[in-house]
């Protein structure tokens, strides 16, 4: 009996950290468990601005800020491009992630929701919960909206860096 009271008493209180929103007051690398904490979710600086994975470095591109926004969602927007573009996804049928001019749009509102393993799950109102944030596995690793499930790719580590 103690032992299940126990178990409860965990349960509750693992729930209560796990609903507590993300602090907005530090910079984050984005790491997923795919790829593990050797790439990072960057920008590419030669003016196409879209992301990509990169070696894990100390770059601006790599520092990701998360503006809190109403109904639980986020802006994503990173040091090296500032808030002028936001992590976004291309309505163009491809719905491949892009930097896009930073706006009230569906495709860069992100829900970023705790998987209970430390890593957290990536979607945007725009795709729905049927589409998550993850990286192609075809030897590219390029950041994709990829079906919805329990992938390596999907599972996203925020590491924080350094207060904004």
């Amino acid at each position: 009996m103690r032992l299940i009271l126990s178990f409860i008493l965990m349960l509750a209180c693992a729930g209560s950290v796990l609903a507590q929103p993300l602090d907005t007051s530090y910079y984050y690398r984005l790491t997923n468990l795919y790829l593990g904490d050797s790439h990072s979710l960057d920008t590419y600086s030669d003016g196409t601005n879209l992301p990509f994975m990169a070696q894990t470095g100390n770059t601006t591109g790599q520092h990701w800020r998360l503006t809190p926004l109403p109904n639980g969602r986020y802006r994503l927007t990173n040091g090296f491009l500032g808030g002028a573009r936001s992590l976004d996804v291309h309505n163009d049928g491809t719905n491949a992630p892009a930097m896009g001019d930073t706006g009230n749009y569906s495709g860069q509102l992100w829900t970023i929701s705790s998987q209970g393993n430390g890593t957290f799950r990536l979607q945007n109102d725009f795709l729905g919960a049927a589409r998550s944030l993850d990286v192609t596995s075809d030897g590219t690793n390029e950041p994709a909206m990829g079906p919805t499930g329990d992938y390596s790719g999907q599972h996203w580590k925020l590491t924080p860096l350094q207060k904004i």
